[in-house]
């Protein structure tokens, strides 16, 4: 069983690597910068959505899925390709894989605020309809990373009087949620507009994040079939 110290670990280790190259972020975000600085924007465009499945059928629109544009870096997209990778291996690496992506995402992104270009982090929201829109891109090389949560509750196993005094202070399962990974890569040029499209047939990556955690003991247990109250 994976313990919360493993996964502090990964965090750790994958936080480390990213860091190891912030010298090297100034010389991506550069140009991005003086892009911003003459105002050569460009724009970009895109939806969210299931495909229908049957010939002529509408597609169904992904709202609140999170979009997130980041300077290019091949150091940060292959670290991300190497956890793809080895994310079948085995069921542990299945779970850490969504985990470790979030890990790198979070240290490339301190290692660009770091480096002065924090005005280059450009988050988005996909809407009711499943739209989002970038209007003012600097031109240059982007990736585009957008990710939908689904979360799913589960009761926790129950445990016996004499085991859960045993174990009181070991985590467990109240559920998990299932993250579809997007990752594109963009050239954005000024005054034109890229079209981007999120379904269900270009995902990147599929990955699940379980809600471990050790359970309150003052909080009252769920009717047997159900989950636990949220916390």
């Amino acid at each position: 069983m994976r313990s919360a110290g493993h996964l502090l670990a990964i965090f750790v280790l994958v936080g480390v690597a990213a860091h190891a190259s912030a010298k090297d972020v100034a010389e991506l975000t550069a140009p991005l910068l003086a892009a911003r600085e003459r105002e050569a924007f460009g724009s970009v465009d895109g939806r969210a959505y299931a495909e229908g499945q049957r010939g002529g059928a509408e597609s169904t629109p992904y709202p609140g899925v999170s979009v997130l544009l980041l300077p290019r870096s091949e150091e940060f997209e292959a670290e991300m390709d190497g956890i793809k990778a080895s994310h079948r291996d085995s069921l542990d690496a299945f779970l850490e894989a969504e985990p470790k992506l979030s890990a790198a995402r979070v240290a490339y992104e301190r290692a660009i605020v770091d480096a002065g270009g924090g005005q280059l982090l450009l988050g988005e929201s996909s809407d009711a309809s499943g739209a989002f829109r970038f209007a003012r891109v600097p031109e240059g090389a982007w990736t585009l990373l957008a990710w939908r949560e689904m979360p799913h509750a589960k009761r926790p196993t129950s445990l016996k009087a004499n085991e859960a005094r045993r174990y009181k202070t070991r985590p467990q399962v109240f559920g998990y949620t299932s993250v579809v990974l997007w990752r594109i890569p963009l050239q954005v040029k000024a005054g034109e507009e890229v079209a981007i499209r999120l379904h269900d047939r270009n995902e990147w990556l599929t990955g699940t994040r379980e809600d471990r955690r050790v359970p309150d003991p003052n909080r009252p247990s769920a009717p047997k079939g159900q989950a636990a109250p949220p916390k």
